[in-house]
């Protein structure tokens, strides 16, 4: 990463017509002071909360001059949250809700950025990371999210924004160790190790490792088990060049949860459907059915070598294989069992293995054309995966819940389940394999002009070539599919200044998301009809304002935008797609606020969404799914003295919907959290975390047309940390 590679204020000369970048007092200007951290009433208060760059060589500008919405989830911010996975780590930022697995979509994580599906636009070091996976947050150390349609940014797909995990690895200037243990109410033991030392001049060690064992909170018998480490090496040679080698490697051991059954249908009025109004403890799965195991293993090369002044080369290079096994109990109510206060015990499965390789050469230069100076970006991208699916065949049942189904156990109570229940059913491996590959290459092109100290223009452009295949089979109808095909994706802002630390912009942005994108880990599958193969678009519109205050300490940010979606697949639990819906808008604001404010740090924000279909169907004028109006996330941090903080978070969403016939709701919610710490010495603190602490319980996944599930209960932590 080039740091201030894209200042607006600073000089340059011209060299014939193009010249790279030379400290001149020429045409400078007084670069804006920042505090790397602040001293309040004698504390000294480190700038924790926000960060000035983005990781990738891609960003073109400081966070302050990049025109679209960006969050960032900071390590401390991790840590002050006691966010131990990926997706507890998303309620730290509005905008984001969770999509829940089933059928051809797997159990893992499925972020939905603005209602639109990310699940396959997560990327760890800036290379796409397609398996399916419930990601843990021990090796990461912070999380970016590009917000709107970013297909320019990451490839195909990508059109609700890009989510890049930036991973620890060795540093070569440093030594420390760090060690955490956390004990837990509802048997929770969770110990992270991180130590970092060099081994000679210009080379570093460092070992990241975690142990996480506990119930899971407020939900009866479901269990999260877990183990991981990530050793990796970084060599320095001189200034200009460095390479890292890191190894990630984690498995995990849980009860998959699909939670509550939701209403029969046309029990309700109107047909409305709703998380059926039992005790959000009840869990209607099987010990002695039920697992899920899942094993990610990863290996990555970062190489950065600057060629010239102002002329550097990077590659990333990184090797995936995931694994994602699991059966689970789908409380089912597809034969109105659930108002007659019964659940069916239907099932889910997978076995999956996913491997795949991408791979971003990129070249950034500034220099200068004449008066106007250029913060370039040119590269291109290799990535392919490949997805064997073997899921189980299991003996659940008649699903109208005979009397018989009570007995063998293939349907429980409605109101008492008993997750210890001796199930004695067959299971046997499917004879239908599904398999889905993707390959795709880009080439792209980003510039960041500087007409004047005040006045900078973005832009970034595309192409990409992608092709899918896929074989598997839809209500037991075999097929074979393939999709190939080339597009071009955009990206345009102008920005200005009136100040060096402040910066008012426009822009656009569109996506492509052809089918096959998830490579059969995701809800994009390919299918059986080569009418639905043309790609999703999506294009979105946006202005905003940034200004960085109190000398740089706190960034606010603030911008209206308006998504427009056409050709969007609605895919049934099976898989197929079911509906194209060919017009969709998305629009509204978000605000939020990052960094310190004297003793205080904070990640602040709030977002409004307008959504509306307008495709002339039974639904338009309709909320699209996944898409509540209101979403707001607040972590904050008193430092009181120089050994001891206090703080919390609030997080919470407005009701929602599943389907695009607003029928499938669930409540909207608010919860809080608090901790505190204490630095006992230089070396060793005691934390205290208490999530949910009015144990609200709320929905946190929504699924049509069958379940609900509900959230954590409330958790209390204790974290014993040494420092070194």
């Amino acid at each position: 990463m080039r740091q201030n590679r894209h200042s607006a204020t600073a000089g340059f000369v011209a060299l014939g017509c193009v010249g790279f970048i030379a400290s001149t007092p020429a045409m400078a200007q007084e670069a804006p002071t920042r505090l790397e951290g602040v001293i309040v009433n004698g504390i000294a208060i480190e700038d924790e909360y926000k960060v000035e760059e983005l990781s990738s060589p891609k960003a073109t500008a400081t966070v302050v001059d990049t025109p679209r919405i960006v969050n960032v989830i900071t390590e401390e911010v991790i840590e002050d949250s006691a966010s131990f996975s990926l997706e507890e780590a998303f309620r730290t930022v509005p905008g984001i809700t969770l999509g829940a697995g089933e059928g051809g979509t797997a159990s893992a994580d499925i972020p939905l950025i603005r209602g639109v599906d990310a699940t396959g636009d997560v990327f760890v070091d800036g290379v796409r990371d397609v398996g399916s996976q419930s990601r843990e947050i021990f090796a990461v150390e912070r999380i970016e999210i590009a917000k709107g349609p970013s297909t320019v940014l990451g490839g195909r797909g990508a059109a609700a924004g890009a989510i890049n995990l930036v991973s620890k690895v060795a540093r070569v200037d440093e030594q420390f160790a760090t060690g955490q243990v956390t004990l837990g109410t509802d048997e929770l033991v969770r110990i992270t190790a991180d130590a970092n030392a060099p081994l000679s001049e210009g080379v570093a060690l460092r070992m990241v490792g975690l142990y996480h064992d506990s119930m899971v909170p407020g939900r009866d018998a479901v269990y999260d088990d877990r183990w991981g480490i990530a050793p990796s090496i970084t060599v320095n040679a001189g200034e200009s060049f460095t390479a890292s080698l890191d190894y990630y490697h984690l498995q995990t051991d849980t009860l998959p949860d699909y939670g509550i059954p939701l209403t029969s249908s046309g029990q309700l009025a109107d047909g409305a459907r709703e998380p059926a109004d039992v005790d959000y403890d009840n869990f209607y799965g099987l010990l002695a059915r039920d697992f899920q195991e899942s094993v990610a293993d990863a290996v990555t090369l970062q190489v950065r070598g600057e060629i010239a002044d102002g002329l550097v080369l990077s590659n990333t290079t990184r090797w995936t294989q995931t694994g994602n096994d699991y059966i689970a109990t789908n409380p089912d109510d597809s034969a109105g069992n659930v108002a007659e206060g019964a659940v069916w015990r239907s099932v889910k499965s997978r076995n999956s293995q996913n491997e795949g390789i991408g791979s971003n050469t990129n070249l950034a230069a500034d220099f200068a054309t004449g008066s106007l100076l250029h913060s370039l970006s040119l590269g291109f991208e290799y990535n392919q995966s490949d997805t064997t699916n073997l899921p189980y065949v299991v003996a659940s049942g008649d699903r109208t819940c005979p009397a018989a189904e009570f007995a063998n156990l293939n349907c429980t109570s409605l109101t008492d389940p008993d997750p210890s229940d001796a199930w004695a059913g067959s299971i046997s491996a499917s004879t239908t394999t599904a398999e889905a590959s993707a390959e795709e290459f880009s080439l792209y092109a980003f510039d960041t002009l500087t007409i004047t100290p005040a006045l900078l223009l973005n832009g970034g452009i595309r192409w990409t070539d992608f092709s899918a295949s896929g074989t598997g089979s839809v209500r037991g109808t075999p097929f074979e599919a393939e999709n190939e095909g080339d597009f071009w994706s955009y990206q345009a802002g102008i920005v200005y200044k009136p100040t060096p630390l402040t910066s008012l912009y426009v822009s656009y942005a569109n996506a492509r998301t052809p089918p096959g994108s998830t490579v059969g880990e995701g809800g994009d599958d390919l299918n059986a009809d080569n009418g639905l193969y043309e790609p999703q678009a999506t294009e979105n519109w946006e202005a905003g304002a940034k200004a960085e205050l109190m000398e740089g300490a706190l960034l606010l940010s603030g911008a209206l935008f308006r998504i427009e979606r056409d050709n969007i697949q609605q895919f049934a639990p099976t898989g197929e797609v079911t509906e194209i819906l060919n017009q969709a808008r998305i629009q509204g604001f978000e605000i939020s606020a990052s960094g310190t404010a004297g003793p205080v740090s904070l990640l602040v924000g709030y977002t409004y969404l307008d959504s509306e279909l307008r495709d002339g169907s039974a639904n338009e004028g309709n909320v699209l799914p996944q898409t509540p109006e209101h979403n707001v996330a607040a972590t904050v941090s008193w430092q009181v003295t120089p050994q001891f903080s206090v703080g919390g978070g609030a997080y919470g969403a407005s009701e929602r919907y599943a389907d695009a016939a607003n029928l499938v709701r669930a409540d909207g919610y608010l919860r809080f959290d608090a901790h505190a710490e204490f630095d006992v010495s230089d070396h060793f603190g005691v934390r205290l975390n208490l999530n949910n602490l009015t144990d609200e319980r709320y929905i946190t996944k929504l699924r049509n047309p069958h379940f609900a599930v509900p959230s954590d209960g409330r958790q209390a932590l204790v974290s014993l940390i040494a420092r070194y």
